[in-house]
């Protein structure tokens, strides 16, 4: 596992905060759209099947979910991986509550230049059994204001992963997160910060930087980087 920690601190947070609310603001009198639809849309571009490349000034709402998910009922995972690759252009993604997440496949999900409000970007692996279903990809220049739960979390993957040069402001805690593939809540797994690693596999993380406008909170390593296991 690599990173390195970095943190705004003094003033300058303050200022970005505001100037992503304007932003937010001001894309809500803007054209809005669809995340889920775009990535319908999507055309195969540079070696990925989903190449979404998303416009200047729109604002798209909605999570998006790529690859399987596992039925604690008959134990399987169910669906299928695809490569993606989101470029941002500057946009801005509302999640509202939601996530951008890849999980359980062997495919990779490149996301870069955006700003993403109210909601987190995943990765979910799983190497038991010999499946060895391991995403792949990279979260670059990307900004995250008031994301719920986390900015970015890693589950079981990581090496394959890179953090990269992203900024995090005001990692929304929303209480205990679910234990590995049973959908238990758990105390062992805070939520709140604004990168979560993998204890079972760190992914490569860089330059990133992580405010809390709370004084108490940004004191707070913990709600900057953390290290979790996924099994709680």
């Amino acid at each position: 596992m690599r990173w390195r920690e970095d943190r705004l601190r003094h003033t300058t947070p303050g200022v970005l905060a505001a100037l992503l609310c304007i932003a937010a603001l001001s894309a809500s009198g803007a054209r809005a759209d669809s995340l889920r639809r775009m990535y319908d849309l999507a055309s195969p571009a540079a070696g990925y099947d989903k190449c979404l490349v998303l416009e200047t000034g729109v604002t798209y709402t909605g999570g998006l979910w790529i690859g399987a998910t596992f039925n604690r009922i008959t134990a399987e995972f169910e669906g299928l991986g695809a490569d993606v690759r989101i470029v941002g252009n500057g946009a801005v993604l509302d999640l509202q509550g939601g996530e951008i997440c890849i999980a359980y496949c062997t495919n990779r999900l490149d996301i870069e230049d955006c700003v993403i409000l109210h909601g987190d970007v995943k990765y979910r692996g799983y190497d038991g059994d010999g499946l060895g279903l391991i995403p792949a990809g990279s979260v670059r220049f990307v900004t995250f204001y008031q994301p719920h739960d986390y900015g970015v979390r890693v589950f079981r993957c990581g090496e394959t992963v890179l953090i990269e040069r992203n900024i995090v402001v005001d990692a929304v805690n929303t209480g205990p997160d679910f234990m590995y593939l049973t959908g238990i809540a758990s105390d062992w797994l805070p939520t709140g910060a604004s990168f979560s690693l993998s204890l079972q596999g760190g992914p490569s993380a860089f330059h990133n930087w992580s405010y809390h406008s709370d004084p108490a909170t940004n004191a707070d390593l913990l709600h900057h980087f953390s290290v979790l296991c996924d099994y709680g």
